[in-house]
């Protein structure tokens, strides 16, 4: 599997729109690689997890074809992570000799109120019958095109049930743990023994820890979760630990994730990066 992080801030970006706190504005004087965009993972070309509103701009500057993309996987319906009013643009007149003709969108119940709420003052029949929404059920391992996927609960909302996911390809399998908390301890035993070959976390607060009750995590926070995982064989010698999804409060600039690198033995995203398992 090939992962490309085309997005890796939080929800509000970095710099965030309309903020001016020094981190945001030392972001804005650097650019290039200090600038992160709404979080979102395409595998392979044709495979993606989350659809935020920078969507658009990621395949203008990574070059990706978002027609290409027959299957999306989402973490849950907040706006950061799906942004639904898109797909109204998926065909008809606004779309031409797409690479795939049908597109197939996972997620819990939430996803799928969501996209009709968003795409039902403006979908047009002839967009909307190539579109799909499939609830998925936690623990349910689930058949995607050339992937298995197994929803695992995240501790992030109590409003809506949010989904992390373990993402199996042949012999290879990522474990995507973004917009959550530490996992419940009745996730683990879903995960003995499946050597994973790569664990994206979530590090929203970067240095600072938040504990067994969060919405987010810091790299305390990761480092407990792997702790874990190792514990319930769940990963190898040589698994890769990625760290995305940073918030600009808790100043993500090169140096302070230099450090972070440096310390703990992950790899700290940027936008546009790949890695492959």
């Amino acid at each position: 599997m090939k992962l490309t992080y085309l997005g890796t801030g939080a929800a509000e970006g970095i710099p965030a729109a309309f903020c001016h706190c020094k981190t945001c504005e030392e972001v804005r004087r650097r650019g290039g690689r200090e600038i992160r965009t709404r979080s979102q993972v395409l595998i392979d070309e044709s495979f993606c997890v989350d659809f935020p509103p920078d969507s658009y701009f990621h395949s203008v500057r990574n070059g990706v074809d978002l027609s290409a993309i027959s299957h999306l996987l989402v973490t849950h319906s907040h706006m950061d992570h799906f942004y639904a009013h898109d797909f109204i643009l998926r065909g008809y007149k606004y779309a031409h000799a797409m690479t795939s003709p049908t597109l197939s969108i996972y997620g819990n119940g939430e996803v799928k109120a969501v996209f009709e709420e968003c795409t039902r003052r403006e979908m047009r029949k002839e967009v909307g019958g190539t579109i799909s929404c499939t609830v998925l059920k936690r623990y349910e391992r689930t058949k995607i095109g050339e992937y298995a996927v197994t929803p695992l609960p995240a501790n992030h909302s109590k409003g809506e049930e949010c989904f992390v996911y373990l993402i199996e390809k042949g012999d290879k399998r990522l474990l995507y743990l973004n917009d959550t908390g530490r996992l419940s301890p009745e996730v683990y035993p879903h995960l003995q023994g499946k050597k994973v070959d790569l664990v994206s976390f979530d590090c929203t607060f970067v240095f600072e820890s938040r504990g067994v009750n969060a919405r987010h995590m810091g790299i305390g926070d990761n480092m407990a979760v792997k702790a874990e995982l190792e514990r319930v064989d769940a990963v190898r010698k040589d698994t890769k630990y990625v760290v995305t999804h940073f918030s600009h409060n808790q100043a993500p600039l090169k140096e302070n994730l230099d450090r972070l690198e440096r310390e703990y033995g992950v790899i700290c995203a940027y936008d546009g990066m790949t890695v492959e398992v």
